[in-house]
């Protein structure tokens, strides 16, 4: 009779994200943000996010144009996560620390006008 063992397979990230899963979202959202928040000494949450797209980025900018800077990076987060822990995404404390990081790890670009 084979012992059962609770070791994770080497193929599996953090979250019971494989390698392939990892590779097939980088293949279909050419940028992945993986963050992880630490909730206690025993337990991190890990979240998998893709490069928000056109309109995603849109909303956010117009949120955060309106001074709704906390709106704008909640919904960046939610609309964003493509895997992982999904507590990262709803646990009041890990949301917020996701948040800002993904907000500060999101490229956004910032443009002048000159009018001559």
């Amino acid at each position: 009779m084979e012992q059962e063992t609770n070791q994770i397979p080497i193929n599996v990230l953090f979250a019971g994200v494989t390698q392939q899963q990892l590779d097939e979202w980088k293949a279909e959202h050419k940028e992945i943000h993986v963050i992880t928040v630490k909730l206690n000494e025993h337990e991190l949450l890990t979240g998998y996010f893709k490069k928000p797209c056109r309109n995603i980025a849109t909303t956010c900018i117009a949120m955060f144009n309106d001074n709704k800077t906390h709106e704008a990076s909640e919904f960046l987060l939610n609309n964003t996560f493509i895997g992982g822990d999904k507590q990262i995404t709803t646990n009041q404390h890990a949301s917020l620390s996701a948040q800002t990081k993904l907000w500060t790890s999101v490229n956004f670009l910032t443009a002048e006008v000159t009018k001559y």
